[in-house]
C-alpha cells in the first residue's frame, strides 16, 4: 500500500491540480458567464482537492487493511487485448507520421463542421407546460374574442397528452393581469402535460389544428433560458438626434430586415406609437394678429378637453369623482381644428401692453412707446387658426430610449425555426452595411448575438488560462519542458471528440457546452500525465526508449482505461437523462464523453508517437552525491 501510493502520489497530485487549476481563471472572467459557473467552478474544486486527500491517506490505509490475503489473478478481457496493443503501438511509432495526420485531419474537419453551424447560448429545454398567446383580430369584439379564444382550448384540448388549460384575457377586458402591449381582446392560455411530454410538439400539433381560424395562435413549448437573460432573436439600436428620421431609419431597417431569410416578426419599434397631430404657429404672423405662440397654444389645449371633474363625492365610504365629458359631436376633430377660433381678447392685449412696456424700458424710447400704444389701441379680434400655423400628421412614441444622452429606436426581429441566431445576424449585418444611412445617424447590434459573442470570449479567456496553468504544473511535475509538452497534445485530441459528439447529438456550440471543453483540458491531461511518467520511469531504470514506450502503454491501459470509464458512466445520467432536470448541462456531459472517449483511445497512440519523436535524449538521474561532487 505505501509503495503503491508512493509510486502515483507525483501522478495523481498533478492530475488533480490540473483539473482544479482549469477552473481558477473564473476570477477573471466577468458579467454572466461568471455568475452562471461560479459555483460549479468552486464545487469542482473542493471536490477534487478533498478526492486527492482521500486517495492518498484513506484508500491505502483501507487497501492496507482489507487485501490481506492473496489471489491468484484470473486472465480478463484486458489479458487479450494487451497482446493487440502492444502490436498496434508498436506499428504506431513506426509510422508516426500517418498517426499524427490523421489526428490533425480529424481535428480540423471536425471543428469546421461543428462551428460551421453557429453558436447558442443555452439550450432550450423542452418543458411538459405550453403558453399559448392567441392573438384576435383588430375589429374583434369582446364576444367574438371569447368564442375564438374557446375554440381554440376546445382544440387544444384534444391533443395527446394535454392534462388542463387555463386562460387569461389581456387588460383591454379589464379582467387580467397580462402587460397592456397585446391587444383589447388577446388571451394568453397555459397548459399543462405529464412529467416528460414534449411541450413543443404538442405546442405545434395546437398551432397546426388553428390554422383556419381568424385570430393568430402561437405556442411556446420550450423555455428558452437566452429570453430570461438578454432577450431572443436580433435587435438594432438605431440611433439620431432628429426623430423624423430616426423613425423613418428604423422603418427602412425593418423593411431590409424582413428581406432577409431566416428573420421573421419583424418590428420597427414604432408599433406602439401613436397617430399625432403637429402644430406648426408662424411666430410673425402671430405677432400680427396681436397673441404669442403661447397664448395659443393655451386655447388649443382648451378646446381639447373633453371632460372635467366637477365634484367630490363620497358614497358609502367611497370616493368618487363626478366627471363631465363633452357631447361626442361636439368634441374636436382634426378638420375642426383648423377652423379653430382663436380669440385676441382684451385682456390679452392688456397683457401684451404690459409685456411691451416692460420691454421698452431695455430697448429705445421710441420703439417701446410705439409697441405699447399699438398693444393698448388692438379692439378684440378673432381668425381661424389655419391663419397663423399649419398642422402636419405624425406620430408620437410613448417613450423616448437614450442611451449616453442619444435618442434610439430598436429595431428587432425573431430567428425562425431551423436558422441559428449568429449565422442570421451576419447576414444581418451584412444587409444593413449595405444600407446608406442618412447624416447623423448609426446603427448597433445588441440582443442574444452579443450577449453569445461577450460570453464565449469570455470562456476562451477562461480557456487559454487554463492551459497555461495546467502547463507549469505539469512542468513543476516533470521539471522538464518537452514531457508537458507532450502530454498537451491530448487536448486538441478531446476537442476533436468533443466536437464529434455535438455533430453526432445535432447540438450547436453554446457557452454550456464550452465549459465541457474547459473541463475536457482539466480532465484529458491526467491520461498522458500518467503514461509519460511511467515511460520516465522506466527509462531511469534502465529500459530502452521505444521498449519503454510500449511497456509503459500496455502497463498503464487498464488504469487509465478505469479512470475513463467511470467519469463518462459518471456523465451518462446527465447526457440522455432526457428531462428538464438534465436538458441544460446536456451539452457539458456530451462533451466531456465525446472527449473522454475518443482521447482515451488517441492518447494511447498519438503521446507514444509524440514522445518517440521529441524525448530522443537519454534521460539520467542526478544523485544527489553527484551535485555534492560538482560544489566541491
Amino acid at each position: 500500500a505505501v509503495s503503491g501510493a508512493k509510486q502515483v502520489l507525483g501522478a495523481i497530485t498533478a492530475s488533480t491540480l490540473t483539473t482544479v487549476c482549469v477552473f481558477a481563471p473564473i476570477v477573471f472572467v466577468e458579467g454572466i458567464t461568471r455568475q452562471l459557473f461560479t459555483d460549479l467552478a468552486l464545487t469542482m474544486t473542493y471536490s477534487l482537492l478533498a478526492s486527492l486527500i482521500v486517495a492518498l491517506t484513506l484508500v491505502p490505509a483501507m487497501a492496507a487493511g482489507m487485501l490481506k490475503k492473496e489471489k491468484p489473478q484470473k486472465a480478463g478481457l484486458l489479458d487479450r487485448i494487451y497482446p493487440a496493443y502492444r502490436k498496434a503501438i508498436s506499428w504506431s511509432l513506426q509510422h508516426k507520421l500517418i498517426v499524427l495526420a490523421a489526428a490533425l485531419l480529424l481535428l480540423v474537419g471536425s471543428a469546421w463542421a461543428a462551428l460551421a453551424r453557429g453558436f447558442t447560448f443555452m439550450p432550450e429545454i423542452d418543458m411538459n407546460t405550453v403558453n399559448l398567446t392567441i392573438t384576435m383580430p383588430e375589429d374583434a369584439d369582446r364576444e367574438t374574442a371569447v368564442e375564438l379564444a374557446d375554440e381554440v382550448l376546445k382544440r387544444a384540448a384534444t391533443v395527446e397528452n394535454v392534462e388542463t388549460v387555463g386562460a387569461m384575457m389581456s387588460s383591454g377586458s379589464g379582467m387580467s393581469m397580462m402587460s397592456s402591449q397585446g391587444g383589447a381582446y388577446d388571451v394568453t392560455a397555459y397548459i399543462t402535460l405529464p412529467e416528460g411530454a414534449s411541450g413543443a410538439k404538442a405546442g405545434k400539433e395546437i398551432v397546426r389544428l388553428c390554422e383556419d381560424l381568424d385570430c393568430q395562435v402561437s405556442a411556446d413549448g420550450a423555455m428558452a433560458m437566452m429570453s430570461y437573460i438578454t432577450g431572443d432573436g436580433i435587435s438594432v439600436n438605431v440611433y439620431g438626434n432628429d426623430m423624423e428620421t430616426l423613425q423613418q431609419t428604423a422603418r427602412d431597417l425593418a423593411t431590409t430586415l424582413e428581406n432577409v431569410p431566416g428573420t421573421a416578426e419583424v418590428s420597427d419599434g414604432l408599433e406602439e406609437a401613436s397617430e399625432a397631430l403637429h402644430i406648426s404657429i408662424d411666430r410673425n404672423a402671430a405677432m400680427r394678429k396681436g397673441v404669442t405662440v403661447a397664448q395659443i397654444y393655451m386655447q388649443i389645449a382648451a378646446a381639447l378637453t373633453d371632460s372635467a371633474t366637477m365634484a367630490d363625492m363620497t358614497l358609502d365610504q367611497l370616493d368618487v369623482d363626478v366627471v363631465v365629458e363633452s357631447p361626442e359631436e361636439s368634441r374636436m376633430t382634426r378638420e375642426k381644428l383648423l377652423d379653430l377660433e382663436i380669440t385676441n381678447s382684451s385682456s390679452m392685449s392688456s397683457m401684451g401692453s404690459s409685456m411691451s412696456g416692460g420691454m421698452s424700458g431695455g430697448m429705445s424710447g421710441g420703439m417701446g412707446s410705439g409697441m405699447g400704444t399699438e398693444a393698448s389701441a388692438a379692439e378684440p379680434v378673432s381668425f381661424k387658426l389655419s391663419e397663423v400655423a399649419t398642422i402636419e400628421d405624425t406620430v408620437s412614441l410613448h417613450t423616448i430610449s437614450r442611451s449616453e444622452q442619444r435618442r434610439y429606436v430598436t429595431v428587432t426581429a425573431a430567428v425562425e425555426e431551423g436558422y441559428n441566431v449568429t449565422k442570421l445576424t451576419g447576414e444581418v449585418q451584412r444587409a444593413v452595411d449595405g444600407m446608406t444611412l442618412p447624416e447623423g445617424v448609426s446603427v448597433e447590434f445588441a440582443g442574444e448575438n452579443e450577449a453569445i459573442m461577450e460570453a464565449m470570449k469570455q470562456l476562451m479567456l477562461m480557456l487559454l488560462l487554463g492551459v497555461v496553468l495546467v502547463y507549469f504544473i505539469m512542468v513543476a511535475q516533470f521539471q522538464s519542458l518537452k514531457s508537458p509538452f507532450i502530454v498537451m497534445f491530448t487536448i486538441p485530441l478531446a476537442f476533436t471528440g468533443g466536437f464529434l459528439a455535438l455533430l453526432i447529438s445535432g447540438i450547436e456550440v453554446s457557452v454550456i457546452s464550452l465549459i465541457g471543453f474547459v473541463m475536457l483540458v482539466g480532465i484529458i491531461v491526467n491520461n498522458g500525465i500518467v503514461l509519460v511518467d511511467y515511460i520516465n520511469q522506466q527509462r531511469l531504470a534502465g529500459m530502452e526508449r521505444r521498449e519503454a514506450i510500449i511497456d509503459a502503454g500496455v502497463t498503464r491501459l487498464r488504469p487509465i482505461l478505469m479512470t475513463s470509464i467511470t467519469t463518462i458512466l459518471g456523465l451518462v445520467v446527465m447526457a440522455f437523462g432526457g428531462d428538464a432536470g438534465t436538458a441544460l448541462m446536456q451539452p457539458v456531459a456530451l462533451v466531456c464523453i465525446g472527449g473522454l472517449l475518443y482521447a482515451t483511445l488517441m492518447t494511447l497512440f498519438v503521446v507514444p508517437c509524440m514522445y518517440d519523436m521529441v524525448n530522443k535524449r537519454e534521460l539520467r538521474k542526478v544523485e544527489e552525491a553527484e551535485l555534492q561532487t560538482l560544489e566541491m
